[in-house]
């Protein structure tokens, strides 16, 4: 600005700067608490229900930490990839573990049928959430194709403990 003008006004528009500076910097810390808040890895309680409805997702008995898994991987499964790699990909992305020790392997004597192996039992600890698990990774095999069963194992402690899932039903070995 010229150095008259310059001169006249540049208390106040250093003034009315500084007043929307500050105001549009604390409408942009708002807008990213609520970014934060609207994450499925950040929200709890009543947030993650509003969360779970727009997705399609009941809570049940489920705590927020394993709601969250249900939330990812109901995502996850919508995608629509039912080859080996996508039922690996919606247990990497809803559990969140390294699958390079996951094995999907088909079934010897049947064509249609696979076996999951070696899903970390951390995530379903109870019988509802092995259900829960095993109910959702066999919606994402492709049509036709059965999940014969799915083995989560435990080797927290010095004993291992395998889950069976068995066409939908739970089976405990301890060994």
């Amino acid at each position: 600005m010229p150095g008259s003008v310059d001169a006249i006004y540049n208390p106040n528009i250093n003034k009315l700067v500084t007043f929307f500076s500050e105001y549009l910097s604390v409408i942009y810390n708002l807008f990213r608490k609520i970014e934060y808040y609207r994450n499925i890895d950040n929200a709890s309680g009543k947030l993650l229900d509003e969360i779970g409805q727009k997705i399609g997702e009941v809570r049940g008995q489920a705590d927020d930490e394993f709601y969250r898994i249900m939330l990812k991987s109901k995502v996850a499964s919508r995608k629509g990839d039912a080859t080996v790699n996508g039922i690996l990909t919606i247990i990497r992305n809803s559990l969140g573990v390294d699958v390079r020790n996951i094995k999907v392997i088909p079934l010897e004597n049947e064509t249609q049928a696979v076996i999951i192996k070696d899903i970390p039992l951390e995530f379903a600890s109870d019988p509802w959430k092995q259900q829960y698990l095993l109910k959702r990774i066999e919606g994402t095999v492709a049509a036709g194709v059965r999940v014969q069963e799915i083995r989560f194992i435990d080797n927290t402690n010095t004993t291992v403990k395998v889950v069976l899932g068995t066409q939908s039903a739970i089976i405990v070995n301890e060994g």
